[in-house]
């Protein structure tokens, strides 16, 4: 069987941030280990997913924002920082304080701003100190700490790669906005509407159109394809999620 939807930006959101949730290593890490969710909207998704709780202004758990056509900072009036959860349970800790103790077992999730059709995905930094993946990657990558990226198929650019390298070769001089660096997730597992609907459901999914107006822009048309009670399934579930509230500025 196969089907075909259209999800807005913060259904994609909600679907990749259930998606997430169904990772063995992500649930394993839940029984036993210690998981860092730094900020961002789509990571603001995730946090409710795996706390059970819900995040009234999805802005508050981001520090840079893309709103009104420009890259700038979230203005909410109550910021929350990076939650920690270890053993299931959110604790009162700051997440760089955790870090040194990170180990095998444990997760890190970072969204980011571009990914392209290789998996390759990228964040913007404003910080010039590499805002949090600055501060986190080298551990990652020295402890063998699985980063976890939950990014839209809206953020696709063409090339990271080759993103990566063009804002590297100088700085920026004049931004309407804020400026900003690109820094490259290598090694990243990328979770994307596709591989979070492969996660959940034994079918294939493939991307076949974007955008749209009126509310509809960002979003994404995908076709799924399996057996019919997977497909089913499915499709029950997507419907279920289809209305989520826009992330709006506050």
């Amino acid at each position: 069987m196969k089907a075909l939807f259209t999800l807005t930006s913060s259904e994609s959101k909600r679907l990749i941030a259930k998606g997430i949730k169904g990772i063995s290593s992500i649930q394993n890490a839940m029984e036993k280990h210690t998981i860092i969710v730094a900020g961002g909207t789509t990571n603001a998704f995730v946090a409710e997913e795996l706390l059970g709780i819900q995040l009234e202004d999805k802005t508050s758990y981001t520090m840079g924002i893309v709103t009104g056509g420009e890259l700038g900072v979230s203005k909410s009036s109550k910021k929350i920082p990076p939650y920690v959860i270890s053993n299931g349970q959110s604790q009162e800790i700051f997440w760089k304080d955790c870090l040194p103790k990170l180990q095998r077992g444990d997760v890190f999730i970072k969204g980011g701003n571009a990914v392209d059709h290789t998996g390759l995905a990228a964040v913007m930094v404003s910080d010039s100190m590499g805002g949090t993946i600055g501060a986190a990657q080298g551990t990652l990558y020295a402890r063998g700490i699985e980063l976890i990226v939950p990014i839209g198929l809206e953020k696709m650019i063409p090339d990271v790669r080759a993103a990566v390298e063009f804002m590297t070769k100088s700085s920026v001089d004049e931004a309407i906005g804020n400026k900003v660096g690109l820094i490259p997730m290598v090694g990243a597992t990328v979770v994307t509407e596709l591989s979070a609907l492969e996660i959940l459901y034994d079918l294939e999914a493939r991307c076949i159109a974007a955008g749209g107006v009126d509310g509809s822009e960002g979003s994404v048309t995908i076709a799924i394809e399996g057996l019919d009670e997977e497909v089913q399934r499915a499709i029950k579930d997507i419907k279920s999620l289809k209305g989520e509230p826009q992330v709006k500025v506050h």
